[in-house]
């Protein structure tokens, strides 16, 4: 039934009009009937597999998806945490029903400085086909979209802030 929803967006005079598809996780579990358990990301329920499934089915012919939105005012840990899933998933965009929520799903969207790099040397006409950095395979022909979307993230929200030399010694205490 999804693979026919897309082929139907596909129609020219349909897919030029769409910016995004939505992912309504709260519907989707509503059609299950239940709720996501706090302290627990969509990722971590039934609905976990359907976002996968949407993703696989139209990322690959261009539309963008948008997250669910996360309901828990009081639970930032588990918002982060499913930020970096929804992120892992390709999901762009996820709407906030607090104005607490925005810092932390914008912070999320800032790169990586690693990954900026990794992007920028991608994207390098004078790249080689395959490289190492940072400890990581990069690949042109199979690393390319990711590249575009990690320079384009920066564009909207820059780089995350390099730990300083005190958070980097707590961290390895």
């Amino acid at each position: 039934a999804m693979s026919e929803l897309r082929q139907g967006l596909l129609q020219d005079d349909i897919a030029q009009r769409i910016l995004m598809l939505r992912i309504g996780g709260n519907d989707l579990m509503n059609l299950l009937g239940i709720r996501r358990p706090r302290s627990f990301t969509l990722y971590e329920t039934p609905i976990g597999n359907v976002i996968a499934q949407l993703v696989t089915i139209f990322r690959p012919y261009g539309f963008s998806l948008s997250a669910p939105v996360f309901e828990y005012l009081d639970d930032p840990d588990t918002l982060q945490k499913e930020m970096k899933l929804d992120l892992a998933y390709g999901l762009i965009g996820k709407t906030a029903i607090h104005p607490t929520q925005v810092p932390i799903i914008e912070s999320a969207y800032a790169v990586d400085v690693e990954d900026y790099e990794m992007a920028i040397s991608l994207s390098d006409r004078e790249a080689p086909a395959v490289f190492r950095m940072h400890n990581a395979m990069c690949e042109v022909a199979t690393h390319q979209q990711w590249a575009e979307s990690i320079i384009n993230r920066q564009m909207c929200y820059g780089v995350k802030d390099a730990l300083s030399l005190k958070e980097y010694a707590d961290l390895s205490v």
